[in-house]
Order: C-alpha cells, then structure tokens, then sequence
C-alpha cells in the first residue's frame, strides 16, 4: 500500500514537472530535486547566492502545491528574520486550520486559544511549545525562506522541528561543515541535511529570460545589449530583473539610447538603501 502511494506521489511529481517547469526559467534540474524530496517527504535545504532564485523556487512549489502533492499542507513563512516572526506565522496558520489551540503554562494551567490575538500575547517558550504539540497532528511541510542570519535562538528552534516536521529551507550559507564559521553556528544534525544548490542562470537561459522581460515590459532591445547585460550580472536573475524594470524609464535614455552604466550605478545605490533598512 506505501509502495503504491508513493509510485502515486512520483508519477503526479513528473507530471507537475512537465506541466508547470517551463514556467521557471532554466530550472528543470532544481525542481525535479525539489519535487523528490517532496514526494520523498525528506527535508531539504536550498541555498546560494543573493539573487539566484531561491525565493522563486520556493514560491513555485508553493503556486503549485496541490498539483504536487495534495496530501501535504505546506506552511511557508515568506519572511524568516526573526524567530518570533517564525513562530508567529507557523502558529497563526496551526490556529486556522485546528480551530482551536491550547497552551500550557509553567504551572499546568491551561490557556485557550480561539484568535489570532490570543498568539500574539504568548512569549516565544510558549509558541515554541504550542507549535511542538501541534505540527505532528497532520502532514505539514513547514516552508522556511531567507534564512541569512541564524542566531541561537533560532538553531534550537530549527533542530527540533527538523525532528517533528518536514522541512524545506532557504538560505545563502550553504549549511555545509566548510561553512561552520558564519554568525550562528547550526546543531550538528543540520549540517546533515540533504542540499540543493542554486546558481545564476547559464548564457543560454539569461538572454531567454531578458527576451522574455522585454515582451513583457513591450521593449524591443536585442542583441548586444542582452550579452552585455549578461556579462555584467553574470546570469544572475534577480540583478537582471532589476536593470530591466529600471530600463522602462525616459531618464535611462539619451538619443534613443540606454545609459546601462547610469542604470548599474542607480541599482547599487538601490541596493546600499535596502540594506540600510535591513530588506536586501
């Protein structure tokens, strides 16, 4: 019966593949690792570096959940800077789909919780127990993006729910033993977690993905421009996307011609301003 059931989740993984893989550019081998491990049902950490698609990949699986597996609810916290964020995401979704939550208390005492109100008040020992008690009560994949900076906090939270759940995470530290020294070392245990690398995208697929930005934003540029582009991002997406939502604009262009080098210089300082904030 578990062999038939997974044969099952296979077979709908290559058909999800097939259908919907075209629709993230140059992606095939990652999602076909990806829907694996879903099928799989075994955790898995993507990471990279900035701007290579992570985010896409996860939002992807996420658009496309129930042809993938309807089986499995996923849990995606989009945003993962703090633990508290984590926490609070993971059981605000726990309280929609139970209903009804309970928490206890230090002292045995129980405590209702009916609103999403209710979550808010609880401190993070208490969310973190909430969540423990309840995420192994149905087939969840907790789905976990942008994972820069692991503080301490969030280490022990992550070990343990990597215990309970089935995980999927993003990150740009690769969580590889060559890279124990970054802020926030990880329990030994995730450095045992499967991986998948995500690169920039190859010649080929980043002038494909520049043609398609132009159809999509009615531009007629070709040729030169898009190998210049290339060479200057690397094949990176996410700098890519950014040089051509800036082309849209008349200050970029002087006698019909587009200042690439005002645009690159507009883009860094873009970036200097999203890290003042804390948002690149």
């Amino acid at each position: 019966m578990l062999k038939r059931q997974k044969r099952h989740r296979h077979a709908a993984a290559d058909g999800v593949k097939a259908r919907y893989a075209g629709t993230l550019l140059g992606r095939q081998k990652e999602i076909g690792k990806l829907l694996l491990h879903i099928s799989n049902r075994q955790s898995l950490h993507i990471y990279g570096p900035e701007g290579t698609g992570k985010s896409a990949l996860l939002n992807w699986a996420y658009d496309n959940w129930h042809a993938i597996d309807h089986s499995l609810i996923p849990i995606y916290c989009r945003s993962s800077r703090t633990l508290r964020q984590i926490l609070l995401r993971i059981a605000g979704f726990l309280l929609d789909h139970f209903k009804h939550l309970e928490s206890i208390d230090k002292f045995k005492k129980v405590k209702e919780i009916e609103y999403p109100s209710d979550i808010k008040k609880l401190s993070i020992r208490h969310l973190r127990n909430l969540i423990f008690a309840y995420i192994p009560q149905d087939n969840f994949c907790v789905m976990l993006d942008h994972l820069e900076y692991v503080t301490p906090k969030i280490n022990g939270f992550l070990t343990t729910l990597y215990e309970k759940a089935f995980v999927i995470s993003a990150s740009r530290q690769s969580w590889e033993l060559a890279d124990y020294e970054f802020k926030g070392r990880l329990d030994y245990c995730l450095y045992l977690i499967q991986k998948l690398r995500v690169e920039n995208l190859q010649k080929k697929e980043s002038l494909v993905f520049m043609k398609q930005l132009c159809e999509d934003q009615c531009m007629t540029y070709r040729g030169r421009l898009f190998g210049d582009v290339h060479r200057i991002t690397k094949g990176n997406p996410m700098m890519i996307k950014r040089i051509f939502e800036k082309a849209q604009h008349a200050e970029y262009y002087k006698s019909g011609d587009m200042n690439l080098d005002l645009i690159l210089i507009d883009c860094r300082m873009d970036e200097v301003e999203l890290n003042k904030k804390g948002l690149a």
